[in-house]
């Protein structure tokens, strides 16, 4: 299966992906070869106001690609017309940007990382494989920091706030012990036990002689998205210790006891919450903006 749209916008952050996950020099990377059967440098592949995109050009941009990620599908043809997409957005951008020194030291670190994964000779064998130069990387990774840095400044303070907020359950843990039982009566009762300061091992012991107590298990470390509705209200109100009232679920009533809840702070995951966000927005660039310039697309 191809790599989704929303994937594929922002090569750097893929090449990033693939670069620091390196541990040394590789000196067999395979770099995969760009078929250029449809790639004429006189052909255009897209077209749009104040400008077009040619086969050189694009070819250029896949072979870019490929040197930054090795795995990249680059004659699938869904892959190839995602990334055309994202060539037209980068020349309708990049010409209104201009370079930070910002931009220059990222791209200076990116190629501190390039030069710790690919040691020269594996450099060499890239750029005679994909018939590209140093340079030609260069201006690409200028142009994503650039798009990058464009896309970061429209990101607000209240855009990141919300954003965490709807994925603060996948950054909380909580481990927490469940007893579940078969009446409401029985819960009920073991509730009131446990909320008076009963510990846990008593209301075990009582309910064990008359196995009203069905089941009694320690969750541990869980991500609180992974669980039940029911389940996040509760636990995300808890404080550490507190008993739940009986949550019925099914036939079984359920008190849940927390131990333990671990939530990474906004600023903990700012950065991934600002990469997610560019993403988004590129994507809604292409989605929104790029039917305005009158684009057409000629790739096959």
């Amino acid at each position: 299966m191809s790599p989704t749209p929303l994937k594929l916008l922002l090569a750097v952050l893929t090449a990033f992906g693939f670069l620091t996950g390196c541990g040394g020099k590789h000196s067999n990377t395979m770099f995969p070869s760009v078929e250029i059967s449809q790639l004429s440098s006189t052909k255009e592949l897209a077209a749009y106001e104040g400008g077009k995109v040619t086969g050189a050009e694009f070819n250029r941009f896949l072979a870019v690609e490929g040197f930054l990620n090795p795995d990249a599908p680059l004659n699938d043809t869904s892959y190839r017309k995602e990334l055309l997409r994202q060539l037209v957005m980068q020349k309708i951008l990049i010409s209104h940007l201009k370079t930070s020194d910002k931009v220059q030291k990222q791209v200076e670190d990116m190629w501190k990382q390039i030069k710790r994964s690919y040691n020269e000779d594996t450099r060499k064998q890239g750029y005679e494989v994909l018939n590209i130069r140093s340079s030609d990387v260069t201006n690409q990774l200028t142009n994503q920091f650039k798009l990058e840095e464009y896309f970061r400044k429209q990101i607000t303070s209240d855009e990141l706030t919300a954003y965490y907020k709807r994925i603060e359950n996948d950054l909380t843990r909580v481990s927490f012990t469940q007893l579940a039982f078969s009446t409401l009566h029985d819960a009920a009762a073991a509730a009131a036990e446990l909320q008076k300061g009963t510990s846990l091992q008593d209301v075990q012991k009582k309910y064990a002689d008359v196995q009203t107590v069905s089941k009694i298990e320690n969750a541990d470390n869980l991500k609180l998205s992974s669980l039940s509705p029911s389940f996040i209200d509760v636990l995300k109100k808890q404080h550490i210790g507190e008993s739940s009232k009986p949550i019925k679920m099914g036939k079984v009533y359920y008190i849940l006891i927390l131990k333990q809840k671990d939530k990474k702070t906004e600023s903990e995951v700012k950065e991934e919450m600002m990469k997610e966000l560019v993403l988004n927005h590129i994507n809604r660039y292409i989605q929104d903006e790029l039917p305005r310039f009158h684009v057409t697309f000629s790739l096959r």
